[in-house]
């Protein structure tokens, strides 16, 4: 996926520009068991961070598994966390 911006030239519309950051994120709570989240990208995003959101809990992130369209995790029951996908 690359990122499109206004085509100034000759017949207007959008062009695609290379090398540009596309990011994606979303919010999840924790099962304690193996999660499948979709990230929206088609493909495997280059990069994937996840951030524990519950302060002063302590949050245990394993089993991470990144596949085309989605992601494969398993979280501390009950622990919310974000997640950010990056692909350029």
């Amino acid at each position: 996926m690359k990122a499109l911006q206004r085509n100034t030239g000759a017949g207007g519309g959008l062009k695609e520009v290379s090398g540009v950051p596309i990011r994606k994120s979303g919010t999840s709570e924790g099962t304690g068991a193996d999660q499948v989240i979709s990230h929206g990208f088609a493909t495997v995003p280059r990069r994937l961070d996840l951030i524990p959101l519950d302060v002063g809990e302590s949050t245990v992130f394993s089993g991470r598994t990144v596949e085309a369209n989605h992601f494969h995790i398993t979280v501390t029951a009950g622990r919310s966390f974000a997640w950010v996908a990056e692909d350029w």
